[in-house]
């Protein structure tokens, strides 16, 4: 049986078993003290199907993780049953097959998955005010690239947005989310992952993060 790394508190023990519950995984509970370093090393082990973490601050795990982890605050809103699956996809071929994996893993287990785009000042197409046919179009369009190839199954719907991609998630995630799945590139260099710094900030319900490279 696949294993939750868990880095104990009781935000993340709960999401935890929310997430085993799901999955059909066991908890690994290591000390609460262990480093980032060691939470890393553990992470690594090949029967750890992902990991769970408070947000201590430190972003050493958030950057140096290979796998999915799942953080929380401790005013993270927890739910015991995970129904609902926010998955915000920027457009790209990277973000789309970095989270696929994960996102079959929840759709076989019966979580609805709810697909985010949000387009920002310079992406918001010339008919976003127009007529409702060419959001359809648009729409139809974006799930034929970006979920048909990537999630098993018929393609989830797609909710679109205009303005902030961090806010927009987090305002969707607060009204419709149980968690929220975002693949990022591991890179926080200035004007990078606005995305997920607002995410791990701001969001209501945990936050799992999908590396969209590995080393």
């Amino acid at each position: 049986m696949s294993e939750i790394l868990v880095r104990p508190s009781p935000p993340a023990s709960a999401i935890a078993g929310a997430l085993g519950a799901v999955l059909a995984a066991e908890s690994r509970v290591l000390a609460a003290t262990v480093s980032d370093a060691e939470f890393l090393l553990a992470l690594n082990d090949p029967g750890v199907l992902l990991g769970v973490a408070e947000l201590d601050g430190g972003w050493r795990i958030v950057e140096q993780a290979s796998k999915p982890v799942v953080f929380v605050r401790a005013d993270t809103r927890l739910h015991s049953v995970i129904d609902q699956v926010l998955v915000p996809l920027d457009g790209t071929t990277e973000t789309a097959n970095a989270v696929a994996e994960t996102v079959r893993l929840f759709r076989a287990a019966g979580v609805e998955i709810i697909v985010l785009h949000v387009f920002d000042s310079a992406t918001t197409p010339s008919y976003w005010d127009q007529a409702a046919h060419a959001r359809a179009e648009w729409q139809e369009e974006f799930v034929s690239r970006y979920c048909a190839p990537y999630f098993d199954t018929v393609p989830p719907e797609v909710t679109l947005c205009s303005g902030g991609p961090g806010e927009n998630v987090v305002e969707v995630a607060d009204k419709s989310a149980d968690l929220i799945i975002l693949g990022w590139s591991r890179t926080l260099l200035p004007g990078r992952a606005r995305t997920v710094r607002t995410a791990l900030a701001e969001a209501s319900v945990p936050v799992m993060l999908v590396p969209t490279v590995t080393t």
